[in-house]
């Protein structure tokens, strides 16, 4: 049995050598407390499809957002397909819209194509409610 109040002079000089344990103590503690937060700790993944190759990361962002409507001499052309003529171009463009919604439409004129011809296709945009088109122009260069 332990009894603090019989303690001889020489056995406190002894008392005093001992270290003082309450910092390392504090310290385990925080210690348990760390370890026991951090091992029940839920970590959220997210699935993702990393392309399998460099070409095909280029081809996804390669992709034209647009269609273009050429206008030429001989005719038209939608996306690089000929039309005839102006009958056959005001059936196509419906069905393209359709099939591509939410595309831009882009408009290119050959330079030796008339202006009525030009605005006979920007009038018809218009009628089939398209209102925002992109002219394309080229720039001349002088030689």
């Amino acid at each position: 049995m332990i009894n603090v109040n019989n303690i001889s002079p020489a056995e406190s000089d002894f008392n005093d050598f001992l270290p003082d344990l309450t910092p390392m103590l504090d310290i385990l503690f925080i210690l348990l407390v760390f370890f026991m937060l951090t091992a029940g700790a839920v970590f959220q993944s997210l699935d993702l499809t990393l392309p399998s190759s460099v070409a095909e990361e280029l081809s996804l962002l390669q992709e034209p957002k647009h269609i273009t409507l050429e206008i030429r001499q001989d005719g038209y052309a939608v996306d690089g397909k000929q039309v005839q003529g102006f009958n056959e171009l005001k059936l196509i463009i419906p069905s393209v819209i359709k099939q591509k919604k939410g595309y831009d439409l882009i408009v290119a004129g050959d330079k030796g194509i008339s202006i009525e011809r030009f605005l006979k296709v920007l009038t018809y945009l218009q009628s089939q409610g398209i209102l925002a088109a992109s002219i394309l122009m080229q720039k001349e260069t002088t030689e």
